[in-house]
């Protein structure tokens, strides 16, 4: 399946910083963690932090999957609204989720200071605003909710919200708290990096092609007909995941991302928060520590399971007028920013599920195997969720929030 399409952001600024042998013969360890993007690299982390004989494995080069496409906007907020998730699965729940999410947001600032890079990580602001007046209200309803349960919000009205931003809004909910930017390719080779000194082992270009449970472990074999024994399986293989689920879980989308060369100020963009609107499909922008601006939407629909996704190019007139779009509105919204010049445009899949949640845990198809599929815009922070909750789990711990991530939910 072909993931991502373009001249990718964080793999022509990063180099390669580490290459991984292929797997040349059979292994047995404890816990065998296929997918070697971001996803992988946390599960992996935390496993090994805690001595767990733990081997990642991924069938390309590390990193250069989806998370080369991400761009790592990190927000308690999620695709589905508080008041909107509330109503699909109980208020108790839902406000869980978010908190949940709050906090996996410091754990990687935690995490960060555990590791040698920084990896351009920074704790930041965020808005949340409307593009219409008919759409303020909706937004004035998430904001009583997220008010009611305790999140540090404020509600900027149109004219509040015209001294901070250059672009037209007619308010939206502006957080202080909750929000943080990453470099995600650095990150994954950070953790991996970290992992290796707790005995972690790596190899890339070693694609699985069965997957055997048995009654205590589960049987593995790769592409070069070796074995891997394994006493569990954590799989964090992102949208190709879905192959081993039965029901259709996600829906996928393809999204579209221009990055800009460094600007001299910024002009119109307050406190270089996160910004993004209410419309459907939103538009969502970000900065990078070197003033790169990021701005990333126009999602278009793409092919069902079995689909090759053969439309995932990047030279196509699709793309170009996505990209000629998103470069246009950028320079609409901050017409003081003078140097706006695109240098990175790049899609990628994107997938949403019913309710906005990923899917961590259990699948009854496949005993002793965990999923972390952290599928939506909090891909990352989806990601230290199953991070933590299947370390505790393969460590014997119960933890009752994986219900919120079940299967068949």
């Amino acid at each position: 399946m072909k993931l991502v399409a373009g001249n990718m952001l964080w793999t022509n600024i990063n180099r390669i910083p580490n290459q991984y042998h292929y797997l040349n013969k059979s292994i047995q360890c404890d816990v065998l963690v296929i997918g070697g993007g971001i996803s992988g690299a946390i599960a992996a982390y935390y496993l090994a932090k805690e001595g767990v004989n733990t081997v990642l494995v991924d069938k390309n080069i590390i990193g250069y999957g989806s998370t080369s496409a991400s761009t790592s906007i990190l927000q308690y907020e999620i695709d589905t609204d508080l008041y909107r998730l509330m109503s699909m699965i109980g208020e108790k729940e839902g406000v869980k989720s978010f908190e949940l999410c709050k906090n996996a947001v410091y754990e990687i600032e935690k995490i960060i200071n555990d590791l040698e890079d920084h990896c351009d990580f920074s704790l930041t602001e965020c808005f949340y605003y409307a593009t219409k007046a008919s759409m303020v209200s909706s937004l004035k309803k998430e904001f009583d909710a997220r008010k009611k349960h305790g999140f540090h919000v404020e509600f900027l009205e149109k004219e509040e919200a015209k001294k901070r931003f250059s672009f037209p809004t007619e308010g939206g909910i502006y957080s202080k708290f909750g929000a943080a930017q990453i470099d995600p390719y650095r990150f994954t080779h950070a953790l991996i990096d970290q992992s290796i000194k707790n005995n972690l082992k790596v190899y890339e270009n070693t694609e699985i092609t069965n997957i055997c449970p048995r009654e205590n472990h589960v049987l593995l074999e790769t592409k070069n007909h070796f074995n891997i024994e394994a006493k569990k399986v954590i799989i964090a293989t992102g949208y190709e995941g879905r192959k081993y689920i039965k029901e259709k879980i996600v829906h996928l989308l393809r999204t579209f991302t221009v990055v800009t060369k460094p600007v001299k100020n910024l002009d119109g963009w307050f406190h270089r928060g996160i910004i993004r609107d209410n419309n459907d499909p939103y538009t969502y922008l970000r900065l990078t520590g070197d003033n790169r601006m990021i701005i990333g939407g126009e999602d278009e629909k793409v092919g069902g399971m079995n689909s090759k996704m053969s439309n995932l190019s990047h030279d196509d007139l699709v793309s170009n007028k996505k990209y000629d779009l998103l470069v246009n509105r950028l320079k609409s919204y901050f017409p003081e920013i003078k140097d706006i010049v695109p240098e990175y445009q790049f899609s990628g899949l994107f997938g949403v599920t019913k309710d906005g949640l990923p899917y961590i845990g259990e699948y009854e198809d496949f005993p002793h195997c965990h999923f972390s599929l952290g599928y939506g815009a909090n891909g990352i922070l989806y990601s230290i969720l199953g991070g933590q909750l299947l370390r505790d789990t393969i460590l014997g711990k119960d933890r009752p929030e994986l219900a919120l991530f079940r299967f068949n939910r």
